[in-house]
């Protein structure tokens, strides 16, 4: 029996991990199962792991375009990615850096912390191995991106007229029943009143641009539909089942026609990548004006993590905040404050 049967050749892979090379003998075809004749017997080709990205994916990812063929022959990619993605990119000990290198044949440089670029490079002899090395790297830092907290939002400003001037009514009502365990703490400030139609996770200016582009591109989805969009604002629900442990109270939202645009978009952007990992699992968008959210009362002092919303659901269930017109949707920054009071925004899509 063949030693190679007995003994055969191994192959070294990455995280200290041998493989086996199988030879098939010769006596069972084996110069045709792999690949070999008798002048090259001792040629044996290992074990590869497969691209599970697919060649196909190639053309639809607009960097595949920035790639260039060097004076030496081979193939360059300078891909921009935000810094916030080097530590994962890297590994410990370089070592998932390493993997990719290994599997796709290729080097790849990533700039230092302290670099002015975002670029990572990677230099390969035939282009097939630069698009192989994007793809890992691009299911590497979409996989980070959904471990991420939002960064940004999409909102509907609702901080003016009369559904401003109801909240503020509401909230003094609220406080002069002197209902136990409701404080101040809980309101949403009356300078920030809005929707969330999305929440994002955008780490440098590039994908801040990006988003902002393709926010854009969703003024298409407009032309059949009625804008400015009409909203009303009636009655308070709570996003769980138990009034009792009421983490959030929110207003309800009565808007056919911005339903319809804020689902188009949601899965518009969807296809970005950009979207965190909340808004990757809906299918639709809730539309709600949030009221009361126990988060605000915990940003300031140490508290349960519910409040009991069973009195004011009695009493104020059927609280009318009025009717408003929807004419922008605005890219926000989580947790900030504009000279206004409203959130920082960083761009907008007028309409």
């Amino acid at each position: 029996m063949s030693r190679d049967v007995l003994a055969p050749p191994l192959q070294k892979m990455s995280h200290g991990r041998n493989y086996r090379v199988n030879v098939v003998h010769d006596d069972f075809g084996g110069s045709k199962w792999n690949g070999l004749n008798k002048k090259s017997k001792t040629d044996v080709k290992g074990y590869q792991e497969p691209d599970l990205y697919g060649d196909d994916d190639d053309e639809e990812d607009p960097a595949a375009n920035d790639i260039v063929e060097t004076l030496n022959g081979g193939y360059e990619l300078a891909l921009p990615v935000p810094k916030s993605f080097y530590g994962g990119l890297i590994g410990m000990k370089g070592n998932t850096k390493r993997r990719i290198e290994e599997e796709a044949k290729c080097e790849i440089y990533v700039p230092r912390q302290n670099e002015k670029s975002n670029e990572v490079i990677i230099r390969a002899k035939e282009r097939s191995q630069v698009c192989a090395a994007m793809r890992r790297i691009r299911h590497i830092t979409a996989s980070l991106r959904q471990k991420m907290k939002p960064t940004h939002f999409l909102a509907v400003a609702l901080n003016s007229g009369e559904v401003k001037d109801n909240f503020i009514e509401l909230k003094k009502k609220i406080l002069e029943a002197d209902l136990p365990g409701i404080d101040e703490t809980l309101f949403i400030s009356e300078s920030s009143i809005h929707l969330t139609l999305g929440v994002y996770v955008l780490l440098d200016d590039a994908e801040r641009k990006r988003a902002l582009e393709e926010l854009e591109t969703c003024r298409s989805l407009l032309e059949n539909l009625v804008t400015p969009f009409d909203l009303k604002m009636k009655g308070l629900e709570i996003m769980n089942d138990d009034p009792s442990a009421t983490r959030v109270l929110y207003a309800s939202v009565e808007a056919p026609e911005l339903q319809k645009f804020s689902d188009q978009c949601l899965g518009h952007l969807q296809t970005t990548g950009l979207c965190a990992t909340d808004n990757q699992t809906r299918d639709s968008v809730k539309l709600h004006m949030t009221v009361m959210n126990n988060r605000y009362r915990q940003e300031v002092k140490t508290c349960e993590n519910s409040f009991d919303a069973r009195e004011i659901l009695k009493r104020f269930g059927d609280y009318d905040f009025g009717s408003a017109k929807c004419q922008a949707l605005h890219l926000c920054v989580l947790k900030s404050r504009g000279e206004d009071g409203f959130y920082k925004i960083t761009g907008s899509l007028e309409f």
